[in-house]
C-alpha cells in the first residue's frame, strides 16, 4: 500500500464533498445528474462511490461542492462570500471503475481533464492546507 501511495502524482486528502456527475454528451442539459459524495480528492481528480455504472475512459462533467473554495481563489474578494454553493466544475474522465456490490454500488476514480485555472489553483491551496 505504501508503494502505491508513493507512485501517485498528487497528494490525496480524505474529504467528503457533495459531487454531481453528468455524462458529457450532447445535449448536456438532457443528461441525468448522479449525486454522490467524494471519498478523497487531489489536484488530479477524486474518488467517489455511486449507484450507477460508468465505463473506463468515459468523459463526464463533475461539480464538486467545496465550502470556502473561493477563499483560496487567487485575487478573489473573500470578505463577504457565503460558503454555501461554492463549487469546482471540471471535465473528468473515468480512470477506473470497480463494482463494489454487484449491480448496486460502484467506486470510481475520476481524473480531471480540464479545470478552470483559478478553481484548480484554489483546490491546490486547499489540499496543501489539509495535507497531513
Amino acid at each position: 500500500m505504501k508503494e502505491d501511495q508513493d507512485r501517485r502524482e498528487y497528494t490525496r486528502i480524505p474529504k467528503k464533498f457533495r459531487v454531481e456527475i453528468q455524462e458529457l454528451l450532447f445535449p448536456l442539459s438532457s443528461q441525468k445528474k448522479t449525486r454522490v459524495e467524494s471519498a478523497d480528492i487531489s489536484e488530479g481528480g477524486l474518488r467517489v462511490s455511486c449507484n450507477r455504472r460508468f465505463s473506463n475512459n468515459q468523459k463526464v462533467q463533475v461539480k464538486v461542492f467545496i465550502p470556502s473554495l473561493n477563499k483560496y481563489h487567487p485575487g478573489f474578494f473573500k470578505v463577504f462570500e457565503s460558503d454555501t454553493g461554492q463549487f469546482l466544475q471540471a471535465v473528468a474522465e473515468v480512470a477506473w471503475a470497480r463494482e463494489v456490490v454487484p449491480l448496486v454500488k460502484y467506486e470510481l476514480g475520476l481524473r480531471f481533464v480540464d479545470v478552470y485555472e483559478d478553481d484548480w489553483q484554489a483546490l491546490r491551496k486547499l489540499i496543501l492546507k489539509f495535507k497531513p
